[in-house]
């Protein structure tokens, strides 16, 4: 699913999300892309935020968003 694609951004990283949703897989986003997105969040958030939040904080954060998205995104059947 994944060979191949290269992403050097966020907005790589949006596209690339964005055609797997298109592709009409019903699996497009598992386990490999909530990380992906988690790194990439915890760098963005680190990015603009580390004078306010611990590093240990920025990654509790992002992991309850990504299981919020999860829950209400994803899962909704």
């Amino acid at each position: 699913m994944t060979e191949g694609v290269k992403i050097e951004s966020s907005s790589d990283l949006l596209g690339f999300l964005y055609s797997q949703m298109s592709s009409g897989q019903k699996d497009w986003f598992g386990f490999m892309q909530q990380k992906l997105t988690g790194i990439n969040l915890c760098h963005e958030i680190a990015a603009r935020h580390a004078d306010k939040m611990t590093p240990a904080d920025i990654v509790a954060y992002v992991s309850d968003l990504n299981n919020a998205i999860y829950q209400r995104f994803i899962k909704v059947k």
